[in-house]
């Protein structure tokens, strides 16, 4: 199961429609708007970070801990239960998970410290409360404890899963295939990847669908040379079969329906006969042959264009994720322009406030945040969010109270009649 994705416990139970994941949060929906949850979901994130750092922990197992913490949080709710002790007990687990184990006096003590620097002085620095919390993770988590990251798919798109000599002959055929990438573009994309943690993807998406869209993100915003000339030798066709165009018909003719005209017949030319289809093969194929350089180290030697035309994937899905990708660094921007003022400076153009701002505020529902970093916003939302959860359920018992009040003096009385 932990070599096969597919016969996996993450591909067979714990991946959810977006539906799913939303319908997760309606007692939470009650006491916060969805973008004040996307915040706290940024903000957890954050925090185990720190306490990964202070523990000397890799990567992987941070990453492994946001994905225990998500899968928690789709069985509750943030106004029911303790966040920070959740997250010190994700931590805590995740590292035995990964096998780089950590003493429980070092996980308690370090989550103290990192708690207290962000505002959060009710964390209790109680070794027994983190091992009692262990076991409601994990029986929350199905006792489902293997994780996989792109991170793994990530190297293996870009044959880097291996040394050169690894795999013998039909491994070094099977890294040829692969993406070609510099060292820039993957770094970038590792560092995306890393980001996509802060929010749910890695409960609705499997691992190498993320991982894709962190490449194209990657190659996007760091274009290598195939590229470049790819898209350049495109335009200037473009460009001069419409010039061509243009010279070889009256000014009469150039309306809307010449306009149509050409539209047309660039879409509808044969391939084998089109110069921009020609200049791209030619392109891609001496760029994946021409990679005698790059075969002494390893990684792929297939040019960005040939290797994505070539992968057989639901489209719609890969451009949402990197969309979801994008509108995630929006609201990390967003939610960090906040801490340059002692109030947040995000207000819905719903319901302005001049005494504090409501983020995403239309109902009337969602809570101030006020403070002077980011932390101590977010500290406050999740503590106003649980003092409402608890107002409500006093609410409830109070009217269950008068409930069962009137209905046993309406017993009372027709004993007595």
């Amino acid at each position: 199961m932990s070599a096969n994705f597919y016969l996996s416990s993450h591909a067979n139970n714990h991946l959810h429609p977006r539906a799913a994941v939303v319908a997760a949060r309606q007692e939470d929906y009650k006491h916060a708007t969805e973008q004040e949850l996307a915040f706290i979901e940024i903000w957890s994130a954050s925090a185990m970070q720190k306490m990964c750092k202070r523990l000397n922990l890799r990567q992987q197992v941070l990453a492994t801990a946001i994905v225990f913490f998500r899968r928690f949080y789709l069985r509750n709710s943030y106004c029911e239960t303790e966040p920070s002790l959740v997250a010190a007990a994700c931590v805590y687990v995740a590292a035995k998970a990964e096998e780089t184990p950590v003493h429980v006096k070092s996980a308690v003590s370090e989550a103290k410290a990192v708690f207290n620097e962000m505002g959060m002085t009710t964390f209790q620095a109680d070794n027994n409360r983190l091992a009692e919390m262990e076991f409601y993770l994990i029986e929350e988590l199905d006792f489902h404890l293997i994780v996989f990251h792109p991170y793994r798919a990530l190297m293996q798109l870009c044959g880097r899963d291996g040394g050169e000599q690894a795999g013998g002959e039909e491994g070094r055929e099977s890294r040829r295939k692969m993406l070609e990438m510099d060292d820039h573009s993957f770094q970038m994309a590792w560092f995306i990847i890393n980001d996509t943690f802060r929010s749910s993807l890695c409960l609705i998406h499997p691992p190498h669908l993320i991982a894709l869209a962190s490449i194209y993100l990657a190659l996007a915003m760091n274009p290598p040379r195939s590229l470049i000339s790819a898209f350049s030798s495109l335009n200037n066709n473009d460009h001069n079969k419409s010039s061509h165009s243009t010279t070889s018909t009256s000014s009469s003719s150039l309306g809307d329906a010449g306009v149509a005209s050409r539209t047309r017949r660039r879409g509808s030319g044969d391939a084998s006969n089109n110069p921009s289809n020609s200049n791209l093969a030619s392109s891609s194929s001496s760029t994946a042959g021409g990679g005698g350089a790059s075969n002494a180290k390893p990684g792929g030697q297939t040019d960005p264009l040939t290797f994505l035309a070539s992968l057989d994937i639901d489209q719609t899905s890969l451009l949402e994720i990197i969309q979801e990708i994008i509108s995630l660094y929006e609201l990390w921007s967003m939610l960090e322009s906040t801490s340059n003022s002692s109030q947040s400076t995000t207000t819905s153009p719903a319901s302005p406030n001049p005494n504090g701002t409501t983020i995403g505020n239309p109902s009337g529902r969602g809570l101030k945040l006020e403070g002077n970093n980011v932390d101590q916003k977010l500290v406050g939302l999740i503590k106003r969010m649980q003092e409402s959860r608890m107002r409500e359920l006093r609410e409830e018992r109070s009217r269950a109270a008068q409930v069962g009040g009137s209905s046993s003096s309406t017993a009372g009385s027709g004993k007595r009649g």
